[in-house]
């Protein structure tokens, strides 16, 4: 069992003001930090889900400017959505955020609600994006339990365990509520996040940075990034897919990514499923010419063009373009359609098709 927290009310709040008296001189400048509109905080919480600033920043911007309020989020189609999207992975998150933005114009007169409880309620809203709105937006007095702040309370209390799970998760979580009750909590949320961020990192924790490097038992242990104990990650399996690469003049052939599965929604040079191991050109050219039957269809399969390299959950996926001659006339319908890269790019392109799109040789 994890010890409790050898700190007292008055220690958990001088731990607080430090916190965030070190926030407010070293904060990045972010733009979502400069705004207390709950919808542009939801967004932005949303996009920072397992994806680094550096890559949300310039997405987040674009997506506020074409999206700039809930009721303009709620209008729009689902394809307009994850066009806005592409390129930051994960699209269950902008499904989430669209229907949760229709239910609040439909139920809640295009607000969100203050409270973390309400906010459970609407789709995507777990509890950590719950307590980050909750508390930055309308600075209600509760946690916001990300990855780095479980690291940061576990570095600072030296726990063995996993903070994810059991006994250290709720002492994790203890700690967290009794800090916020202690500083503003829109300020102190993102100073623990902010912390784990730039300073107390999961490698190389620069502690002599660090507001709390006194008070801190990971430091004092001599191996601050010994915690938190985590489950080791899975090994990745590689896998290789093949793309059909169909010429019309400048113009290629796209197929939108069937409901349900993985990437719906979304739009892909016609692309067959994995299979293991490396790439196999028999296997390349009997599975692309299987695939143009399933879609009604024949073509010529010709030599592959361009390869690129895809990490999704435990996989390592290798995807190999290969030309292919079809007429323009054969394929047609809702889900198949001719245009160029940029033109299909505005759609919205699964992240493995926009790589390869963008590494296809140029027309002779």
């Amino acid at each position: 069992m994890p010890s409790k927290p050898h700190f007292t009310p008055t220690r958990l709040g001088e731990l607080a003001t430090d916190l965030v008296d070190w926030y407010r001189e070293h904060q990045r400048d972010l733009p979502w930090r400069r705004t207390r509109d709950p919808y542009a905080i939801w967004v932005s919480e949303v996009m920072l889900q397992q994806t680094r600033v550096e890559a949300v920043v310039g997405r987040y911007q674009q997506f506020m400017r074409r999206f700039p309020d809930i009721g303009s989020l709620a209008v729009a189609d689902e394809s307009e959505v994850l066009a806005q999207w592409a390129g930051l992975g994960y699209y269950r998150r902008a499904r989430q955020l669209h229907a949760a933005a229709r239910r609040v114009v439909e139920q809640e007169g295009g607000r969100l609600p203050r409270v973390a409880a309400a906010l459970r309620l609407l789709p995507g809203f777990g509890a950590y994006t719950a307590g980050a709105v909750a508390s930055i937006a309308f600075d209600q007095p509760v946690p916001a339990v990300d990855g780095n702040v479980e690291r940061v309370i576990s570095r600072l209390l030296a726990l063995d365990e996993n903070p994810k799970k059991g006994a250290a998760a709720v002492t994790v979580r203890e700690v967290a509520q009794a800090m916020v009750l202690k500083a503003p909590p829109h300020e102190l949320n993102q100073a623990l996040m902010e912390l784990g961020a730039t300073v107390c990192t999961p490698r190389s924790p620069q502690c002599e940075r660090c507001p709390w490097t006194v008070r801190c038992a990971g430091r004092r242990s001599g191996a601050p990034d010994r915690f938190p104990r985590v489950a080791p990650r899975k090994a990745a399996v590689d896998v290789t897919c093949y793309a059909a690469v169909a010429r019309d003049g400048d113009r290629l052939l796209w197929r939108r990514r069937p409901p349900g599965g993985h990437n719906a929604g979304l739009w892909e040079l016609p692309t067959t499923e994995w299979h293991g191991g490396a790439a196999d050109p028999d296997m390349a050219t009997q599975q692309l010419a299987a695939l143009a039957l399933e879609m009604g269809g024949q073509w010529k399969v010709g030599e592959p063009v361009a390869t690129v390299r895809h990490g999704i959950t435990h996989h390592r996926v290798s995807l190999v373009g290969y030309a292919v001659t079809a007429s323009p006339a054969a394929y047609a319908g809702p889900d198949l359609i001719w245009a160029t890269a940029e033109e299909a790019r505005e759609l919205g392109l699964t992240a493995a098709a926009q790589k390869l799109s963008r590494k296809l040789p140029p027309l002779l």
